[in-house]
């Protein structure tokens, strides 16, 4: 199938205190739609394991168009773009029960060995079996590469948990979206409504990693993870 799409209803466990789905549910939803599709087009973490490999995210820009509440109904559709050297390419639109777009995105992947953990190149992992692609674009340009501001100042301290590791045996993407979330300052959190959101995995993290947070509010909400020196994880936010 050149796209992939399934339906579902906002559960109560994806918002946040106003009833908005938190973007932290949208990435849940994506990761594994992703692993899903890619299963059958013959790429997936089944096909790609066999080899020591696995797919790992690396960059993403969410736009929300209109944020979705508790119990509404949606659709959500992905597709991949194809790969260059190094980055596969893949896309998500979700749209309500009126056909009206919702939340429009745009990913970048790597392939890495599992044992080494060093980026592979695509097509000497899949040569051309990376069939299916499609040229729609639900956000044209792949998602920037983030420079952290100067003013960014430490905000806490996270230790990596094992609710936090996935099957890859790192904290999972959608983690570092709940951590951003949970060091931004309470009378701006509590207050937002996010409207476009990328983010950066820069390194991974392991079980009892830990992670020092910094936060800078002037222009964008920007959040970044680090391990000492390197970086972890980079987030900017655009809210209203």
């Amino acid at each position: 199938m050149m796209s992939y799409t399934e339906e579902f209803s906002v559960k109560s466990y994806e918002t946040d205190h106003k009833g908005n789905f938190k973007p932290f549910a949208f990435m849940n939803h994506a990761q594994e739609m992703a692993g899903t599709h890619a299963l059958s087009l013959g790429f997936g973490y089944d096909q790609l394991i066999e080899s020591g490999n696995v797919w790992v995210l690396s960059r993403v820009h969410v736009k929300f168009l209109k944020m979705p509440v508790w119990r509404e109904e949606l659709s959500m559709t992905t597709w991949h773009k194809g790969a260059d050297r190094l980055f596969g390419f893949r896309d998500f639109k979700v749209t309500d029960k009126k056909g009206e777009d919702v939340i429009l995105a745009t990913s970048s992947w790597l392939v890495i060995n599992h044992i080494s953990r060093r980026v592979q190149r695509i097509e000497s992992v899949l040569g051309d079996e990376m069939k299916g692609a499609l040229s729609e674009d639900a956000i044209k340009e792949p998602a920037q590469r983030l420079s952290t501001p100067s003013n960014a100042l430490f905000a806490g301290k996270r230790v990596v948990c094992l609710s936090d590791i996935d099957i890859n045996m790192h904290t999972n993407n959608a983690r570092y979206v709940e951590w951003a979330m949970d060091v931004i300052s309470p009378k701006i959190g509590y207050n937002m409504v996010v409207k476009e959101l990328w983010i950066n995995f820069n390194n991974e993290s392991l079980p009892s990693d830990e992670i020092d947070l910094y936060v800078s509010y002037d222009p964008e909400i920007f959040v970044e993870g680090k391990r000492g020196d390197s970086s972890i994880f980079q987030l900017k936010i655009i809210s209203a």
